[in-house]
């Protein structure tokens, strides 16, 4: 199973005995699986079968199928004719002829259709197992559409959340390289306002408060944890199941840490470097959610 959309649409078109059919699947994104089918009352008995297809097919997301039946009110009949009403008919009327001593009209055969009762309208009995075999081709004739939409539309969210994911790596090693110097700047900046101050400090101390500094503002474990959900992200992209549920997890851990990297920092370049990567991470949540 590749990456996959949930968004998608297929169509097809053919006979379901005498009937021609219209079918018709779309899905869209939804947190679980949702299936809803409409189709003519008289087929409902065929919903189960149809559903069980569309949930082979689709693991997650809001799927709607429509079978549409142009003119199902007119359905295909077989004509008999009434031939014990017809041969009452001819015997009356030579009963007729014959007591009245009348000539009898020539009568031609649709004259004597056209009496009520002659013909005999019956609907054509179905089979439903065909019916049912030739539904199942309609709906995966559209699935294949669907499924083609969704891979293709998979294929693209998969390059855009690559690119993401490396826009995010650069961001990150930036923030990497970033915390040491940071460090180090807030201990001559702390020197340099001792000195304008002229007040004497135990250098000691002065360690101390750099030491307090680093410790308040490290955000090493951070960094790392969201290194590691950036390669769980990559992994998972690969894996042939459905992912959807896993990406948005991992994508919730991500905006965890980079909250905590941007409130733990109080250097402004990680905060610009901050602002940028929760641009990305909610960007990627966007993506995310309409990932099967």
């Amino acid at each position: 199973m590749a990456f996959r959309s949930m968004t998608g649409f297929g169509r097809s078109q053919g006979k379901v005995g005498p009937y021609d059919v219209t079918l018709e699947v779309k899905s869209v994104n939804h947190r679980f699986s949702e299936f809803t089918i409409r189709l003519p009352r008289e087929w409902a008995l065929f919903e189960d079968n149809l559903r069980s297809r569309l949930q082979t097919a689709v693991s997650r997301g809001r799927v709607d199928l429509f079978v549409n039946v142009a003119d199902f009110a007119v359905t295909a009949v077989d004509i008999d004719v009434n031939w014990p009403l017809l041969d009452a008919l001819l015997k009356a009327e030579q009963g007729l002829v014959a007591r009245l001593c009348a000539p009898a009209e020539r009568q031609t055969a649709r004259e004597w259709l056209m009496y009520p009762g002659v013909l005999i309208q019956r609907k054509a009995e179905l089979d439903e197992g065909q019916i049912a075999e030739a539904l199942c081709s309609l709906l995966d004739t559209a699935l294949a559409q669907l499924v083609k939409v969704r891979c293709d539309e998979g294929a693209r969210l998969a390059e855009n959340c690559q690119g993401k994911l490396a826009m995010l790596e650069t961001h990150l090693a930036a923030v990497q390289a970033r915390g040491p110097l940071a460090v180090e700047e807030k201990r001559q900046t702390l020197a340099r306002r001792i000195a304008e101050l002229g007040i004497e400090m135990d250098p000691a101390r002065m360690l101390q408060e750099v030491l307090l500094f680093a410790e308040r503002s490290a955000i090493d474990e951070e960094l790392v944890r969201l290194q590691s959900h950036i390669v769980a992200f990559r992994e998972a992209m690969a894996n042939q199941e459905p992912v959807g549920r896993r990406l948005d997890f991992l994508v919730q851990e991500m905006h965890r840490e980079t909250n905590t990297i941007g409130a733990k920092s109080a250097d402004p370049e990680i905060a610009q470097r901050v602002v940028e990567m929760k641009v990305i991470v909610e960007q990627l949540r966007e993506q995310v959610q309409n990932i099967e």
